[in-house]
């Protein structure tokens, strides 16, 4: 019989699902605010959100024991995996200190994760977590989208580096519109803000901020969930046939536009107008067959350097190094975590990454076909939308590299406290 720790009683002005003196849940909301704030950077890449991200895992360690609570390591083994082969590498390449920093973010992102896992204990850690995401990503938005309408540059970070495309303060506007996609869907799991009509205004805002990122990226991603998001809706409000049927339609669909609207659609052309369009077009869709090319010259230049190396991999954070020391004509961050993996963590690295997605795919479909307690279904009343950017974040992998996005760790955290918690109600009933 696993120990179930009860959440204290009373709540605070705002924060319904927040109670009084829960240390631990007030500090995950408060770092989960910070998750946007990464400019100005810190040594290593350090941001606001690190120093929030030690102090819960500190306390989530002195509750645990305190309390004498099983603590479950959710994603563990692939984690393992991916920290192994890095290492492994590193070793045999010769460590440096930027590889022993990436290997140290690993573990800290992972704890995060972990941390967050106690929520299966306390429903006020997701509720703190899930209301300050669906706020923070409100507020931010409508913030930035003002200050770009603007011109403020200081807050958008648009740079001469991306043109007219907003970066604000992630640093990139990839990383800003992979966030901001992902709060969409986690707004819309745990319909935050509570009245309809706010939360329509929420939605235009986190919209407007997407689109002023200018990043390709986060379009595709959106259209990916938001179909996804139709099907898996569908079978839950009318079930499996329904839901095969949405399926179906969007399948017949997408290959309808292929086979017979691409064909007849000038895409050269397209881009030749976007380029000499409106300034955010043109430093968008605009350049996306240069980025689109520069991308396959990375996956063709990366693929030789695997196949023509051992299969220990050079070290985390060494394809760049490793492709200038070979002369390759294009010398480059793989931009890519699945050929990033192999290049820089091996066959173990390899393994571990696929031990890691068979986890996260396993919990994501426990949410869509499970049903979650009550205390958790009343901070996330569609638990599916939140499954949803699973495959999101694997669409995204194929062109960022996002292992080590604190926004995503905090989601594996979430999904993996509302699976244990899941796993635990048997428990409670019995």
């Amino acid at each position: 019989m696993t120990t179930t720790v009860s959440a204290p009683t009373g709540g605070i002005v705002g924060w319904t699902a927040l109670p009084r003196g829960d240390v631990l849940a007030a500090m995950m909301g408060l770092t989960t605010c910070l998750l946007p704030f990464l400019v100005p950077a810190g040594p290593g890449n350090t941001a606001p959100a690190d120093a929030g991200i030690l102090l819960c895992i500190v306390l989530a360690l002195l509750w645990a024991a305190r309390a004498h609570l099983p603590v479950k390591l959710p994603y563990a083994t692939g984690v393992a995996g991916l920290v192994l082969g890095g290492a492994f590498a590193a070793y045999i390449t010769g460590a440096s200190v930027a590889t022993g920093v990436v290997l140290i973010q690993d573990l800290l992102v992972f704890a995060w994760g972990a941390a967050l896992a106690l929520g299966r204990r306390n429903p006020a850690i997701v509720g703190a977590v899930t209301i300050a995401w669906c706020r923070t990503a409100a507020i931010y938005s409508g913030v930035m989208s003002v200050a770009y309408l603007v011109g403020i540059n200081a807050l958008t970070g648009v740079s001469a580096k991306d043109g007219v495309r907003a970066s604000y303060t992630f640093g990139d506007p990839n990383l800003a519109g992979n966030y901001l996609v992902v709060s969409l869907f986690v707004m819309a799991a745990c319909k935050h803000p509570r009245s309809p009509g706010v939360r329509r205004i929420a939605y235009i805002l986190v919209l407007t901020a997407i689109g002023f990122t200018g990043s390709n990226g986060a379009m595709l991603t959106l259209v990916v969930g938001l179909v996804l998001a139709f099907t898996v809706t569908r079978y839950r409000r009318q079930g499996a046939v329904a839901g095969a049927a949405a399926l179906a339609a969007t399948a017949l669909i997408g290959g309808l536009v292929v086979a017979f609207v691409m064909p007849r659609v000038d895409l050269g052309e397209i881009r030749e107008r976007a380029a000499g369009s409106v300034p955010l077009l043109r430093d968008s869709f605009g350049r996306s067959a240069n980025s689109s090319s520069e991308r396959v010259t990375i996956v063709k230049e990366g693929a030789s350097l695997f196949l023509e190396g051992d299969a220990a991999g050079f070290g985390p954070a060494r394809t760049k190094a490793t492709l200038a020391a070979t002369q390759a004509p294009y010398v480059k961050e793989a931009h890519n975590d699945y050929l990033a993996t192999l290049l820089e963590r091996g066959v173990i690295g390899g393994i571990g990454l696929l031990l890691l997605g068979v986890a996260v795919f396993v919990r994501c479909l426990r949410l869509v076909f499970g049903t979650l307690p009550k205390a958790y279904a009343e901070l996330v009343p569609r638990p599916w939308l939140l499954a949803v950017v699973g495959p999101v974040m694997a669409t995204a992998a194929g062109f960022y590299e996002v292992l080590h996005f604190r926004h995503l760790w905090t989601w594996l955290g979430l999904i993996a406290a509302l699976v244990l918690a899941m796993q635990d109600q048997p428990e409670e009933t019995s």
